[in-house]
Order: structure tokens, then sequence, then C-alpha cells
């Protein structure tokens, strides 16, 4: 539920690359229709979408198709940081994998990145994202170069062997974006993903050190908890609302109250999230409705009440727009069905 992000030190890089070509922010400004730094969050991370945004336009503006990549390329390691060294002092290659995988949203909270071994001595490490909120061909070009610099001094130490493939379509030419990459690099393929020798996995990294490594992940699950707990607010408004809906419609001061947050703190986290406290109030009445509805105990206008409507009538119509039948009708589908099925 939370609003998709970058880390802050992405959107610096980009934005230093893109002035560095020669395109100042008052034009890039004009161009893309916000203030980068404005849309900053009180955690200091930037909207995946306005990233993207930034991209695409800046792409357009330095006639540059392979911007994304580019741009990626040149992004300092100080993103990866943590990741970084979590990989450098991992007792192995395949620990440092871990890392990427487990803690890739502290750069990117979209999706996940995973690693996965075959049976022909490849293995490969894939950016899985959601098919409804699918990523454009730059971002994605730049976080899987930004990620190959990052590791480029391990990579080109132990890995004789590595492929790019990336499942959005490109420039029939791909000299420029294989000579960033260093690699052979395929579009139009299944997933995006970069495949390297299995034995790489076993080797072992510049600097292990045990206690090093330990003490990073644990502030790398941190920060990770941080990023999530947007999911667990959403979560637990719809459940206090679900239990003040039989008192009426509770405001958002009144939620908060219950879970312990001063009105604006609640605010301020939900405007992390892709939702809003009206969207959630509505989501609790559907989620409500449909357990009290399918389990027949309540009269319709017990029910009614229950969710805080004025009268039945209001239910009827609310719950016809959720679910496209009157709350009758979808109780008694659900009765034939589960009598069908008995």
């Amino acid at each position: 539920m939370r609003t998709p992000t970058v880390c802050s030190e992405y959107l610096v890089d980009l934005l230093q690359y893109i002035e560095n070509r020669g395109v100042g922010a008052k034009s890039l400004i004009a161009a893309v229709g916000f203030t980068p730094e404005q849309h900053l969050t009180v955690q200091g991370r930037f909207p995946l979408r306005l990233f993207e945004v930034i991209l695409d336009v800046a792409s357009v503006m330095l006639d540059d198709t392979f911007l994304g990549a580019h741009a990626g390329a040149d992004s300092s390691p100080t993103a990866w940081g943590m990741v970084s060294y979590i990989g450098m002092s991992a007792p192995n290659s395949r620990a440092a994998f871990d890392a990427v995988a487990n803690f890739s949203r502290l750069l990117i909270d979209h999706g996940d990145v995973m690693y996965s071994e075959t049976e022909d001595e490849w293995t490969c490490l894939a950016w899985v994202v959601p098919e409804r909120k699918p990523v454009s061909r730059q971002l994605t070009e730049f976080f899987f170069t930004s990620w190959y610099r990052a590791n480029k001094v391990i990579l080109d130490r132990w890995c004789n062997q590595r492929e790019v493939y990336f499942s959005h379509s490109g420039p029939a030419e791909k000299t420029e974006i294989e000579r960033i990459l260093e690699a052979p690099v395929k579009y139009d393929s299944d997933a995006n993903m970069v495949k390297f020798d299995r034995h790489f996995l076993e080797r072992p990294t510049r600097f292990p050190h045990t206690g090093i490594y330990n003490s990073l992940v644990q502030t790398a699950r941190s920060e990770l908890a941080k990023l999530q707990m947007e999911d667990r607010i959403v979560k637990d408004v719809i459940a206090c609302v679900v239990r003040q809906l039989p008192s009426g419609v509770p405001k958002l001061d009144e939620v908060a109250a219950e879970l312990g947050l001063a009105p604006r703190t609640l605010q301020r986290r939900l405007n992390n999230t892709d939702t809003n406290f009206k969207c959630l109030v509505d989501d609790a009445r559907k989620q409500r409705s449909k357990q009290l509805v399918s389990e027949g105990e309540l009269a319709l206008l017990e029910i009614s009440a229950e969710l805080g409507f004025s009268d039945q009538s209001s239910f009827q119509k609310a719950f016809k727009r959720w679910f496209g039948l009157a709350p009758g009708r979808y109780r008694m589908n659900q009765q034939l069905s589960d009598n069908a099925i008995n």
C-alpha cells in the first residue's frame, strides 16, 4: 500500500548527472512540472513515479535513448552504501547476493530482487515487479547499471561470464548498452535479470569480517523495518475503523487517538502510502460488509447500522458499488454456492 520510492542518493546523483550534461535545474523543473526536492519524504525518500518522470523527460531533453543506463553507471556507490558494505564483509559471494536480494528495497522500494541457481551452471539475479505496477525502461536500466557498477570490482575479479536480460524492448543497436554493462544484453526477455557463472557464489569477498557483517545486517533490517511500517499503519487504520464503525464513521483524529498517534503524525504516515484516510474508511466498510453479509447471521438493517450507514438504502447502494450486486442477492448467491459444495 505504501508509495514506491527510491533513496534520496539516487535522486541527487540523477539530478547532478542531468545538470552536468547541460540541463539546468530551472529547465528541468519547467519540463517535468515539479520541483524534485519538494517531494522528498521525511524519511528522505523520493516517489518512484516522479523519478521515472525525470528519467523519461531528461532522456528526451538530452536526446539520449540510454539515459537511464548512462546515469546509473555514473551514480556514486553511496546509494548502495550499506548493502555494498554488507557484501564486502560477507563470508562469501552467496551471502553478499543474499544482501542484495534482502535489502534492495532500501534503494528502490518496489518489487523484489531474487536470485536462483539453474542446472546449467548459471545463477540469475532478477528484479521482479508487480504486473499492475510495471516500471519504465529507463528506470530498469538505471537500476541494473547502478547495481553493476557498485559491484563491478567483485564481478571483474571472480566472474568471467555474465549476461543481462531486459523484459522491455530496446533499440536494435545495443553496442552502447553492452559497452556500459560490459556484457551481452538481450531485450524482450522473460524477466529483468543478470546471469553469471554459479561458481562465483562460493568465492570469498574482498574483506570478510563476521562482526562487521552481522552488525550491518542488523542495521539494514532496522532500516527496512522503517519502510515496512507504512504497510502496517494501513492495516492498523482499517482494523481501527472497523472497531469504531458501530458508533458511526470515525474521523481521522479519533482513529489517531486509538492508535496512540497525533493526528498530524498519522496523516504524515498516510501521505507515504498509495491511499488516504477516506479510502481506508471505504475499504474497511467494504471488507466488513462482505464478511457480515456472507456470514448471514445479521439482518441487512443490522449490518447497515454496524457499518455506520445512516439508513439501509445507503448501505445497499454502497454494497452494489463494491461488489456489483445488492447485498440480498449477494447473500443468496453465497448460500446457493455453499449448498452446492455441501
